[in-house]
């Protein structure tokens, strides 16, 4: 009798795992955790780029059209590893964790564009009927990036970004730049997302560009911490 009831237990215990929705990565971050990210992104070795790569996606090159190479999605955690990579001299655990209070519990979703052979930074023009002149060029304008949609969905849910920025690229030639492409990006509340009615733990990265076939860009927030 006693081990028929500490089965059923254990049913309903094993029910509740499963009904229960995966919580998708950490927030709040503990000390330690702030000070773990610390340490690792100070490594700046292989360990710290295999970690960051989980949270980023490398796209191939679109056959036409503008090119979405890179997508990445920082976690609270991630975002802290990144941002003690990138400093050094008198950056200390100290800072990290003051620098976690100040960003509080954010998604960054960046995503890179570049232009191609066939979208480039210059735009053709058609002469003008019985113009008789030939094709002209003009510039694209360097917030072209703006033209196009960008999405982030959690499951079925979209969620709405708190910011967005955008900002061309450029490359040196000669004694002048000519620009590349666009970086952009979009700020979430981390909570929104943790915190998702949705039991998936998929998320989904969309951007839309106008004549172009849609790109779609997946990540499992299970595995990101």
């Amino acid at each position: 009798m006693l081990h028929s009831s500490a089965r059923s237990v254990a049913s309903v215990l094993f029910a509740l795992i499963l009904s229960t929705p995966s919580i998708a990565f950490d927030i709040p971050l503990s000390d330690h955790a702030v000070r773990e990210a610390y340490f690792l992104g100070q490594r700046r070795d292989e360990k710290t780029a295999e970690f960051l790569d989980k949270y980023r996606r490398h796209l191939p090159v679109t056959d036409s059209g503008p090119w979405v190479s890179t997508v990445e999605l920082f976690t609270p955690y991630a975002e802290a590893v990144e941002l003690s990579r990138q400093r050094s001299m008198g950056y200390s655990a100290q800072d990290a964790a003051q620098d976690y209070r100040k960003n509080g519990d954010r998604i960054r979703l960046t995503i890179s564009i570049e232009f191609t052979d066939s979208y480039g930074s210059l735009i053709q023009e058609e002469a003008k009927p019985r113009s008789g002149s030939a094709n002209g060029f003009s510039i694209r304008p360097p917030d072209f990036w703006k033209d196009f949609t960008y999405r982030l969905f959690d499951g079925d849910d979209q969620v709405e970004p708190l910011e967005v920025h955008g900002s061309p690229t450029f490359r040196t030639v000669g004694d002048g730049a000519v620009m590349t492409g666009a970086l952009i990006v979009l700020i979430y509340d981390a909570e929104k997302i943790s915190s998702s009615s949705s039991s998936s733990s998929d998320a989904a990265v969309v951007v839309d560009i106008p004549e172009h076939p849609q790109v779609v860009v997946g990540f499992d927030l299970a595995t990101l911490r």
